[in-house]
């Protein structure tokens, strides 16, 4: 067996990266990842593995692409609110209130606490913005969550083969 076994990729495959809008560097990471979480010995294992990878970098993008959506609206509502004191979207609020709404969903966790403070103050909670944006979006969403259970249902059939494959390697090798 040699140390650095290559990796086989579906042609079709070589491609999914991009299609899926993720960089080729994150792909290369995600797979490298699942191939040494897996332990992948024979061309068949590293096959499965790398069908996990691609089904993971998928789950990714999915979850992302909710999240995101998710999110926009979250910021949209809280614009309303501090603008309002009403669930409404209001795109054209005040910079002030806008710039709330960025600083509730944003990255910036003291922005976060202090916008999150005056959200309560304001008569509501970060959570009942997040459930009514998800109210408002359920159907818009729906596509995606289904996408999700169908690829987390996939790559649970993926590993029970991939651990089938690792249960009967060993008779192979001695039978082989």
């Amino acid at each position: 067996m040699t140390k650095n076994p290559k990796k086989p990729v579906a042609p079709q495959h070589k491609r999914l990266p991009v299609a899926l809008g993720g960089s080729k560097a994150n792909h290369e990471k995600i797979e490298s990842e699942v191939h040494d979480t897996l332990q992948a010995r024979s061309a068949l294992e590293r096959r499965r593995a790398s069908e996990i990878a691609i089904l993971e970098m998928e789950l990714e993008q999915h979850r992302r692409l909710r999240d995101t959506r998710l999110m926009a609206a979250v910021r949209d509502l809280a614009a309303g609110y501090f603008s309002t004191g009403q669930f409404k979207v209001r795109p054209f609020a005040e910079e002030r209130y806008l710039k709330l709404a960025r600083d509730l969903v944003g990255e910036d966790p003291t922005r976060q606490m202090k916008a999150a403070e005056k959200l309560e103050a304001a008569g509501t909670t970060l959570d009942e913005l997040y459930a009514r944006a998800y109210q408002t979006l359920a159907e818009e969403l729906n596509h995606h969550e289904k996408r999700i259970e169908s690829l987390e249902k996939r790559r649970r059939e993926l590993m029970d083969d991939y651990e089938a494959l690792r249960a009967i390697a060993p008779r192979m090798r001695s039978n082989g």
